[in-house]
């Protein structure tokens, strides 16, 4: 049988839209077929300076937690950041961390070990953390059906600050503060935030505009394919220029040992150079590494740090060729 070649069906492009893209007729058609075809919107999409970001306190919650943890930093209140061990749990922890602590914040950090706890909050762990003190509890990129820690939290007098991204469960957690951009309408600028991102609109809402944190969003943002729309994608471009001229001393040696030129970096080697390198730590040994990493102040200790996870992505990919080589003789055996 012949092949036929499918054409897309013509669409009708504004003249406004070809002349703010500067007349280039792809560039436009793409656009129109993705619903924007303004000249505001082209602008926006195409330029993060052209965009209006929405405000935090659209995010549910966001007055609850922002109020909560100001009153944890006033007084100097034991935090404990709890995340999950993949990129985006990796920088979200890293963000709030980092900025927590430049508020005069006391915060001390936990990301699960994947092979003896897996995601989510484990509760002989969290028993741990508060019987270390840990007055306060903030999650990112976890927790939105953590009933049973949250409920055990409450009944230690310990609150629970919730900032996640993933899908509601039938009903939320009892915590102080439940920030899921899930619980917004499918529409809402805000909707496909990472947890990353969610962890950015925490610290905006609590210090303003945070631009040294944009090279963690930007990470977080590509590792976890979040679907690049309004915030999220404006989050990214912005992110990306933050990246190419990053002050922190761990992201400056995961890109010199991954041969990257600084100034040009892109999505791709994020993608497919720098997330790798972090989620073998993740899978393969201790993601809270990654934290120290990303927010170590010593340039001696990054390199350390770096270069370890230079070793764990080698193994990595070793084993993921020993698993591909398995997988292939068995479909030929059988």
């Amino acid at each position: 049988m012949g092949k036929r070649w499918i054409d897309p069906v013509p669409i009708n492009v504004p003249e406004a839209l070809r002349e703010a893209v500067g007349g280039h007729p792809l560039v436009a058609e793409i656009l129109a077929r993705r619903g924007i075809r303004t000249r505001e919107a082209a602008q926006g999409f195409l330029n993060p300076d052209c965009y209006t970001p929405v405000s935090p306190s659209g995010l549910p919650d966001m007055d609850s937690a922002v109020a909560r943890l100001r009153s944890a930093i006033r007084i100097h209140e034991p935090i404990c950041v709890w995340g999950d061990f993949d990129v985006d749990g990796q920088t979200s922890t890293a963000l709030l961390v980092s900025a927590l602590r430049d508020l005069g914040g006391n915060v001390d950090y936990h990301i699960p070990n994947r092979a003896s706890e897996g995601h989510g909050i484990n509760l002989l762990n969290l028993k741990r953390i508060i019987d270390a003190g840990a007055k306060l509890i903030v999650t990112c990129d976890t927790g939105i059906s953590a009933h049973e820690a949250v409920d055990y939290a409450n009944s230690r007098g310990i609150d629970v600050v919730i900032t996640d991204h993933h899908n509601l469960p039938p009903d939320l957690p009892n915590a102080c503060a439940v920030i899921d951009p899930k619980r917004l309408p499918d529409d809402h600028p805000l909707r496909e935030l990472p947890g990353v991102g969610v962890a950015y609109k925490l610290i905006e809402a609590l210090k303003g505009d945070s631009p040294t944190l944009l090279d963690l969003v930007a990470l977080g943002i590509v590792a976890d394919v979040a679907l690049q729309v309004r915030d999220t994608r404006y989050l990214l471009q912005r992110g990306l220029a933050a990246m190419r001229n990053t002050q922190r001393l761990g992201l400056q040696a995961m890109i010199e040992l991954a041969e990257i030129d600084p100034a040009r970096i892109n999505e791709e080697q994020i993608g497919f150079a720098l997330a790798p390198r972090l989620n073998a730590l993740g899978r393969l040994e201790d993601a809270n590494l990654a934290v120290e990493l990303l927010t170590t102040h010593d340039l001696e200790r990054a390199r350390i740090l770096a270069q370890r996870l230079e070793g764990l992505n080698a193994q990595r990919k070793l084993l993921t060729e020993q698993v591909f080589g398995a997988a292939q003789a068995q479909i030929e055996q059988d």
